[in-house]
């Protein structure tokens, strides 16, 4: 026998949500339990300095273990040498044929060239594999030259 539409209703019993382990996390949050439980940032990416006297470009050098950075200033990161906190940095992000460095997730420091944009998505191929990858575009950064 098969259930005619007005007796069988499926769905979820209580209305749970699909996904319940991402509630209440954004896509930087670190890995919950992991290594990840530091700063999200890494060395060799291009940021924006939100700091008064200090705004501009520069490149990450350092993350210390506070979670607070030493960046270099300068759009080719060869100025002088700041010590700043993750909430006054602001990540560049790449646009087509930049080089990239991804951010987090599974390929977490890994190095790449952005060869297309879909969206919200960044096509990557990756340096050490050559392999290409369809990735969140919040969780790449431009990588200093």
């Amino acid at each position: 026998m098969t259930p005619n539409s007005a007796s069988y209703l499926p769905g979820t019993p209580g209305g749970q949500p699909m996904t319940p382990g991402n509630v209440g996390m954004d896509i930087m949050s670190p890995i919950i339990g992991g290594e990840g439980d530091g700063s999200w940032l890494l060395p060799d990416v291009l940021v924006n300095v939100l700091r008064g006297g200090d705004d501009g470009p520069g490149a990450v050098r350092d993350v210390l273990g506070d979670g607070s950075c030493r960046v270099a200033l300068g759009s080719s990161g060869n100025g002088d040498v700041v010590t700043v906190l993750p909430n006054e940095l602001e990540v560049i992000r790449p646009k087509k044929s930049d080089r990239i460095k991804i951010m987090n997730g599974n390929f977490r420091g890994f190095t790449g060239k952005l060869i297309g944009i879909d969206g919200s998505d960044g096509i990557v191929k990756l340096d050490d594999t050559y392999e290409v990858k369809i990735l969140d575009m919040v969780i790449l950064a431009k990588l200093a030259t």
